[in-house]
């Protein structure tokens, strides 16, 4: 490798992310370590293992002798095949002995007396004789190896043999997350970027970092990168239009014949497929194609369906699909899916959906909607109808049009009904029904515009069974969705302990990987939205910042999910009374909605910047981003709820703060007359709180008798509140306004010119400034650490384990990753001598004698199957 050719590596990655420079040190460190013989570097493919290992190389001496091994199709049929070319070198004769190979090898790769770095790429495609004799070079210290590979366990037999003795290191690359993304396009843009556009560029590239990287510079050269207000935001109508991504398309699929283009379109179109049905078209080679060229992958969540590698491919294959040049395309379609129609507005739906786009969802699902949930369809597939109805109508809520959500649950019902009316019984039209039910029910409980008479799905008395529900998911959801309804009104204990007990099953779910299948990503990001809702509306706000910060870390891979969870921690830190942090975070998504043209969450994050702008002293922007929020979107009004309730409260503190108090206590007491006709104690009880705050003591009946009402934690200390201002107790005063605090909530407790700090002697003041300076020096949150993948991530049925049980197969799998007994036993919670019983009987049934022959026959087993 040329001296060019490291600087240029080295450059690209160290500047792109300075978090890497650790494992950049490692591995140099490793390789320049005496007693190692070499580094692994695994991670999925796009993760820039390779990048990261040139730019260690790089700080080596220029005469370090370095050289490049692959494995191949073509190699695995030769022996010798990986060394074949060096071997050429040496003057051997027909039939040399491993002693003559050995010291001919060992000549070439020290020639200039130190030893030589030889990369290994494609590990599982590497002979074992080749890996064999490289294995013994790196033991003499003759060479270091550097082998590159997705996973440990596709390491030839003799080199994994050397990672278990531990002279082999182990780096693991995780993909670009959307903190590290953040990161690497506001050093390419040089300023800040909005959180969706991160989110969005880490989504549709999968976090490859290669692709990343050509992508900032195509959306910088196209113009879909908007520099507005000093804020980079993306323009989603335009982000995959142009020449330059038509090139990047071509230079992505240039290699594929028209037959193997034909599957990735309909795979773009219509989304994931199952093998079974690809065997039964005959398109078995051509996915094998498209597997070993990287461009699809085994989905994580199944063993019997593969996807597209990445959303941008996917996206950039359907735009081909749309300009005409592949129209058998809609032949095979026709073939693979039973409804093809519904599969790809389902497709195009969740994009959107994910990328909010929300005017082409609104366009397609309206389309959909005219003949689409006639009965026939529901018999043929039940679960993307669910989905096109669950996304299309709460679009349509979010957009402001809760009457129009209505009438598509409603026609999808009645089809539904008629379905079931008309066929035998069928568990999936039942499960489409409870869908059907519990999004009725959702509907009507948190929107403020018209009426959906539910199903009886949820009681108000008592926490709904799992014996009505068909799935642990919907029982799940159902869960949630009430802990949110009772939240709202006079039950927030009981919502309480709704949340912890359905977080305890998700984390349980999560543990279990037997029990995964029972809850996909999007389920349990409803669920996570739903609990995200009940502890706002409990008052539970310290809580409710670390959901939102985990939403907001990309964890259901969801651009427009992440943004949100962005938006919810940035309001929270508003009522935390961080100004600054709440600027940093909201100013950025306040004006990516601009450029975007969303609305919905524009009124709620400008009224939460104009009261931090007013008290960081830019008094003239905070006036005019009131006056902007009143005007800017005049059709459309919050529903009653906590968001709602949020642009009141820093709308009317703002204009106290700018010098208008008496026209901040009108607005306030009139949203209690809101409230109180939706039945809202707890935002009552808040709303009133915020008015004694202000100095009007005329409202502590009404704060009394509100927050009596209120069963829950925030309920009694707003309660204990308006008791110590009665009585003017400055102590019991000054605790209550503590415990306020610990909830999340330093607006109302502990901002300046507050009625309370007024009633609070010198004594107790001083002590609760201590208490709120160390909660804010406390508040410095640690970047999310990167973590090992868990080694029984689900994945194709290998022809090997089909003899064995599943706990076999599962002790076999972790064996192979290199795991000992003890930490076997450990994971699966048994003893060891139950271990070793069970790989006795794995080699037993497969006649093989120990863990290295076992691994050989899982490589040889992918080989055949097509994997990497």
């Amino acid at each position: 490798m040329g001296t060019r050719t490291a600087q240029k590596y080295s450059g690209e990655v160290t500047q792109a992310s300075n978090s890497l420079r650790v494992p950049i040190q490692n591995i140099a460190q490793t390789l320049s370590d005496p007693h190692r013989a070499g580094i692994i570097i695994s991670g999925p493919a796009g993760s820039g293992r390779r990048a990261l290992l040139e730019a260690a190389v790089s700080q080596f001496n220029v005469s370090t002798q370095q050289f490049r091994l692959n494995g191949s199709n073509y190699g695995t049929k030769v022996p010798l095949g990986v060394l074949s070319f060096v071997l050429a070198q040496l003057d051997v004769g027909p039939n040399p002995s491993r002693h003559e190979l050995i010291h001919g090898l060992g000549r070439i790769f020290s020639s200039q007396g130190s030893a030589s770095i030889v990369v290994l790429g494609y590990p599982e495609l590497i002979d074992e004789q080749s890996a064999s004799l490289l294995a013994q070079l790196a033991a003499m210290g003759k060479i270091k190896i550097a082998v590159i590979c997705q996973r440990v366990q596709d390491l030839p037999g003799d080199l994994f043999a050397l990672y278990r003795s531990g002279r082999i290191a182990h780096e693991y690359v995780q993909r670009l997350g959307i903190n590290e993304t953040q990161k690497i396009l506001e050093h390419e843009l040089g300023s800040r970027v909005s959180s969706y556009t991160s989110a969005a560029l880490c989504y549709l590239t999968g976090g490859n970092r290669n692709l990343s990287l050509k992508l900032i510079q195509i959306w910088r050269e196209e113009g879909q990168l908007v520099l507005h207000n000093g804020t980079w935001t993306l323009n989603i109508e335009t982000m995959v239009a142009g020449p330059s991504m038509v090139s990047l398309y071509q230079s992505m699929t240039r290699r594929l014949d028209a037959s193997v283009r034909e599957l990735l379109q309909a795979l773009a179109l219509c989304g994931p497929v199952h093998l079974k049905d690809i065997h039964r078209t005959g398109m078995t080679h051509q996915l094998d194609e498209l597997l070993n060229h990287g461009l699809v992958s085994y989905l994580p969540e199944s063993d019997s369906s593969v996807g597209i590698q990445t959303p941008l491919l996917a996206m950039l294959a359907r735009a081909d699909h749309l300009e005409g040049r592949a129209e058998e395309t809609t032949q095979l379609l026709g073939r693979l899916h039973a409804d093809p129609y519904a599969s790809q507005v389902h497709t195009s739906v969740l994009v959107s959906r994910d990328l909010g786009d929300y005017a082409s969802l609104v366009r397609v699902a309206d389309e959909f909607k005219v003949h689409g949930y006639e009965p026939s369809g529901w018999c043929t597939n039940s679960r993307a109808r669910i989905d096109i109805v669950k996304i299309h109508s709460r679009t349509l809520a979010m957009l402001g049009r809760a009457l129009d959500a209505r009438d598509v649950i409603v026609q999808a019902k009645e089809g539904l009904a008629r379905a079931i009316a008309q066929s035998d019984s069928s568990e999936n039209l039942d499960l489409a029904f409870q869908e059907i039910a519990l999004l009725s029910q959702s509907a009507a409980q948190f929107s403020s515009e018209g009426k959906i008479e539910p199903e009886v799905v949820l009681d108000g008395q008592r926490p709904v069974t799992s014996t009505y529900w068909i799935s642990e998911s919907l029982h799940l959801r159902a869960l949630a969705l009430q802990a949110a309804s009772w939240a709202g009104k006079s039950r927030q204990d009981d919502s309480w302990k709704l949340v912890r007990y359905v977080d305890e099953q998700l984390r349980i779910i999560e543990m279990n990987s037997s029990r995964k299948a029972e809850l996909d990503s999007s389920d349990a990001s409803e669920i996570e939205v739903l609990l995200l809702q009940a502890e706002m509306l409990a008052g539970r706000w310290n809580l409710a910042e670390v959901r939102a910060q985990r939403l907001s870390e990309g964890q259901y891979g969801n651009p427009m999910l992440s943004t949100y969870g962005v938006i919810v921690r940035g309001i929270l830190t508003g009522l935390g009374n961080d100004h600054d942090s709440t600027l940093q975070q909201l100013e950025p998504c306040l004006h990516q909605l601009q450029v975007s043209g969303h609305r919905m969450f524009e009124p709620v994050i400008g009224q939460v910047l104009a009261y931090a702008l007013a008290c960081s002293g830019r008094r003239q922007e905070a006036t005019e981003m009131i006056a902007l929020q009143d005007t800017s979107s005049p059709g459309y009004k919050l529903p009653l709820g906590f968001y709602s309730w949020v642009s009141e409260i820093f709308t009317s503190m703002a204009i106290a703060e700018l010098g208008s108090p008496q026209q901040a206590l009108l607005r306030l007491k009139a949203f209690v007359s809101r409230t109180q006709e939706f039945d809202q104690a707890l935002l009552e009880a808040l709303t009133l709180a915020f008015i004694l705050r202000l100095g009007d003591r005329d409202v502590l009946p009404q704060l009394l008798s509100a927050a009596h009402r209120c069963k829950g934690l925030l309920g009694s200390i707003l309660l204990t509140l308006a008791e110590a201002v009665e009585t003017r107790d400055s102590a019991r005063l000054a605790t209550t306004l503590h415990q306020l605090i610990m909830t999340g909530n330093l607006l109302l407790a502990a901002s300046a010119h507050s009625e309370f700090e007024s009633l609070l002697d010198a004594k107790d003041q001083r002590r609760l400034a201590r208490m709120v300076n160390s909660l804010k020096r406390a508040a410095v949150l640690d970047d999310p650490m990167a973590r090992e993948p868990n080694v029984m991530v689900q994945e194709p049925q290998l022809s090997w384990t089909r003899s064995l049980t599943k706990r076999e197969a599962q002790i076999a799998k972790m064996a192979i990753a290199g795991k000992t007994n003890l930490e076997i036993a450990k994971h699966s919670g048994v003893s060891i001598r139950t271990v070793e019983g069970h790989l006795y009987q794995v080699y037993s049934k497969l006649q093989i004698r120990n863990r290295q022959e076992l691994t050989a026959l899982d490589r040889s087993s992918r080989r055949t199957a097509g994997l990497r």
